[in-house]
């Protein structure tokens, strides 16, 4: 029996460049610490392998030190590593893969940068490996799986980045395709493929694990590394779908009309099996409110924002309506009084500027609250 770790999708040093602060450096430590997560569950399930399928790293221009960070997270399982270069880490001349191989290489860490079958000692299984040697492809590269001939006693396991033929609804980053009648065609026991962030049982053997540590709002399994179970050659493979996500990303969907509906997703929100200060939050909002109600859930919202670790809003959707009493409360009479009735005006008209003079209205609102809040 062979039984090893399916993983892929790590991008070690994903910048998150559109969350800013601690927060998206805790997410980018975070992704080391699931690497070394993944190291204590193979040596927990004593598995004879780890195989990751490709975008080990985020791009091939990776700090020295991160390189060495994550290694050392991979230290922590003694067994074998084989890797596989991916469209954000292709086996490129100037590469991630030849700093490791001139500079950290260790015995139990495989760079299957070459496509070239990979047999394992003391173990009756070859690994074919399609790895990338440049960002895009337009060939398919498990093409060779076809015509390697290999002893009949031997388990063969594939290993590609790429989408799937006719398989997936939205194609994964890679451009480069695989046939999706490649496990017949080469006569594989198993597909291991990376590229589609994921998990996804394909059927036939075929298997994307998915990242093992979220990092977008696509509902589609995130999270997870499977733990494989091959007996012997044309013995279906056992596959165990297992939790490693530390981070959950949620997007919400909200109609709103008054404060009570942000109330309803933070009840929402608090109701997970994940502490809030691990929920990663994309709010988009729509309706129509009164600007008093809108001033109650932008502070309800701000509140909202403090509990978790990051929280995206969108409230485009979110109209604010000035009601007669919220313009009452502003001013009476004057210069003041006389821009709100030509902004109100102008808001309900057929005027481009419509919805600038709704949003000047509510900033000139809630200015107004601020002002009655200090006197």
């Amino acid at each position: 029996m062979f039984r090893f770790i399916h993983t892929a999708d790590w991008q070690i040093g994903k910048a998150f460049g559109n969350i800013e602060g601690d927060a998206g450096a805790f997410l980018r430590t975070r992704r080391i610490e699931t690497v070394r997560a993944i190291a204590h569950l193979a040596g927990k399930h004593q598995v004879d392998a780890v195989l990751v399928a490709g975008d080990v790293f985020e791009t091939n221009t990776i700090a020295a030190k991160t390189i060495m960070q994550t290694l050392g997270a991979m230290a922590e399982f003694e067994g074998l590593w084989l890797l596989l270069p991916g469209n954000h880490d292709p086996a490129t001349t100037e590469s991630v893969w030849s700093k490791i191989k001139h500079n950290f290489a260790t015995p139990n860490i495989v760079l299957l940068t070459e496509p070239e079958p990979y047999k394992l000692v003391n173990h009756p299984v070859v690994v074919l490996p399609a790895p990338l040697q440049r960002r895009h492809e337009q060939r398919d590269l498990t093409d060779w799986f076809d015509t390697y001939e290999s002893a009949a006693d031997l388990i063969r396991i594939g290993l590609a980045h790429g989408s799937l033929d006719n398989r997936l609804a939205v194609r994964g980053e890679a451009p480069n395709t695989i046939a999706d009648g490649r496990v017949a065609s080469a006569r594989l026991d198993y597909l291991a493929l990376g590229d589609w962030h994921g998990t996804m049982d394909i059927g036939d053997k075929i298997w994307y694990s998915g990242t093992p540590e979220a990092d977008r709002f696509r509902a589609n399994d995130p999270g997870n590394v499977l733990l494989v179970e091959i007996e012997g050659p044309g013995q279906a493979p056992q596959v165990q779908k297992i939790k490693t996500g530390y981070f959950t990303w949620h997007q919400i969907e909200k109609s709103v009309f008054d404060e009570s509906d942000i109330a309803d997703i933070a009840n929402q929100l608090s109701g997970t099996d994940v502490p809030m200060n691990r929920l990663v939050v994309r709010l988009v909002l729509a309706g129509s409110v009164n600007l008093e109600t809108r001033a109650k859930i932008d502070k309800a919202i701000e509140k909202l924002q403090a509990s978790v670790l990051h929280m995206d809003v969108d409230s485009t959707g979110l109209i604010a309506e000035p009601s007669a009493e919220d313009l009452d409360q502003i001013e009476q009479s004057g210069f003041v009084r006389a821009a709100i009735e030509k902004l109100r005006t102008l808001m309900h008209s057929s005027d481009p500027a419509a919805d600038d003079a709704r949003r000047a209205l509510h900033l000139l609102y809630v200015e107004h609250k601020q002002l009655e809040q200090k006197t």
